[in-house]
């Protein structure tokens, strides 16, 4: 059976972050995120993405179903509310 290079790296994704979601937990990921998202600058879903994979995704989510965080889809950055640079993102935007 022959596999593509994209597909190889598709499952091993998969399989990464299902690893670490069973090695660390979903609410460890969950901490992680919401520190790294605290920072200045926030959090780049890219560094997050090989840091965890999709169980970070689902943090995110939930961080700001909750009102804990904003993403800033058009940077690709996720920021908690106690973020500096939270005002700087929502200026940037216009949103204040």
């Amino acid at each position: 059976m022959k596999m593509s290079k994209t597909r190889l790296k598709s499952i091993i994704r998969e399989e990464r972050s299902r690893i670490i979601s069973e090695r660390i937990g979903p609410e460890r990921v969950r901490s992680n995120v919401y520190e790294m998202g605290s920072r200045e600058n926030g959090v780049d879903l890219k560094t997050l993405n090989s840091m965890y994979g999709n169980v970070a995704f689902d943090a995110v989510d939930e961080l700001q179903e909750e009102g804990l965080g904003i993403l800033d889809e058009e940077e690709g950055v996720f920021y908690t509310m106690k973020s500096l640079g939270i005002q700087k993102m929502l200026q940037r935007r216009g949103l204040s």
